[in-house]
């Protein structure tokens, strides 16, 4: 491998790793992403696109097209679930994620990369609550870091803890029904924001819906399965989730369940990530994710008591640039364990 592609792949590790695609991992509700007119975004002078963001809140909407389904009711006594917390209640809650990764370009096998662990502190108070069981509560992310041991060069390990203290100081809304579906998000943007960590957003809005499982409409009892069915969007990419639970026990409102989903594209995609090189265009051209896991909810809290989460992805990317003479062709394979714990 020559001196300029393997800087080139350094580099594409990085924005891969910075930006890249983030499953869904604890709740399969619709994402309602956060959306940002692409052509605003791309004409807009920096300056002038960060007085917009600052002057009003980032309203995105539910999607349509998640379903939830029945599978079975498991047995009695059966009762319905709904999410009840109270006005006033404060909550804080550590997002703890791993990854290793291994990966070919063009049929020849990469270094394996060890990639450091990032750490998210995510706290919440309730509001609002309305008479149909719809709650409002506020977020603020702080204590955003990377953690644990990495082969990277230092260079980009600074540059990854760089991109990711832009987390921290986010804050806002969000509208959740008594089933856990995330029905609004709104975010107030900060006086530094960055208008290309746009795609940072949108994961953001993510992790908000991962903290709650969405529930059937249905009672249900001990042995129960559901499934429920989403589409994600992730920069740029489409991907089709399909996760199915079951309820393992319950007490006194406290739930466990057991977690399993697929994930997958429908069809090779362009990836839109801002820290691309210039004149590089990267097409996704296939995505499969599957992952197992165990959460444990109150329903009187509004964050999982502690959710632990194992996932495995292939994918393959092509990507084009003035300075490759051919296309080039990676296939990765990641390992992904995550863990939620409230305090």
């Amino acid at each position: 491998m020559t001196i300029k592609k393997s800087l080139l792949v350094t580099g594409l590790l990085c924005t891969i790793f910075g930006t890249g695609i983030e499953p869904v991992i604890t709740s399969a509700s619709a994402n309602p992403g956060i959306t940002i007119a692409q052509n605003q975004r791309q004409n807009t002078k920096p300056t002038e696109l960060r007085r917009r963001l600052r002057t009003r809140s980032l309203s995105p909407q539910p999607s349509p097209s998640t379903t939830v389904k029945l599978i079975t009711p498991g047995i009695q006594p059966r009762q319905q679930l709904r999410f009840s917390p109270k006005v006033g209640q404060k909550e804080t809650a550590d997002m703890e994620m791993n990854m290793d990764m291994s990966m070919s370009l063009n049929g020849n096998s990469a270094p394996s990369v060890k990639i450091p662990g990032t750490k998210i502190q995510l706290n919440a108070v309730v509001n609002q609550v309305q008479p149909n069981g719809d709650f409002q509560y506020e977020f603020t992310y702080s204590n955003v870091d990377v953690v644990g041991e990495s082969d990277l060069p230092p260079a980009i390990l600074e540059s990854m803890r760089g991109e990711m203290k832009k987390m921290e100081g986010f804050k806002g809304t969000a509208i959740v029904d008594s089933m856990g579906r995330t029905k609004k998000a709104n975010f107030t943007v900060p006086p530094n924001f960055d208008p290309s960590l746009k795609q940072m957003m949108d994961q953001m809005a993510s992790s908000i819906e991962q903290m709650s499982a969405q529930v059937p409409q249905e009672a249900i009892g001990k042995g129960a399965k559901w499934q429920v069915t989403s589409q994600v969007s992730m920069n740029g990419i489409n991907i089709e989730q399909t996760a199915t639970y079951e309820l393992v026990d319950i007490q006194d409102g406290v739930v466990t369940m057991n977690v399993s989903f697929a994930q997958q594209i429908p069809g090779a995609q362009k990836m839109i990530l801002p820290q691309m090189p210039p004149g590089m265009t990267m097409t996704l051209q296939s995505y499969n994710a599957t992952g197992t896991g165990q959460t444990k909810i109150s329903l009187g809290r509004i964050m999982p008591l502690s959710t632990s989460i194992n996932m495995k992805t292939t994918a393959q990317m092509q990507a084009i640039s003035p300075d490759l003479k051919e296309p080039m062709v990676m296939d990765q394979e990641m390992s992904m364990r995550m863990r939620i714990e409230s305090k």
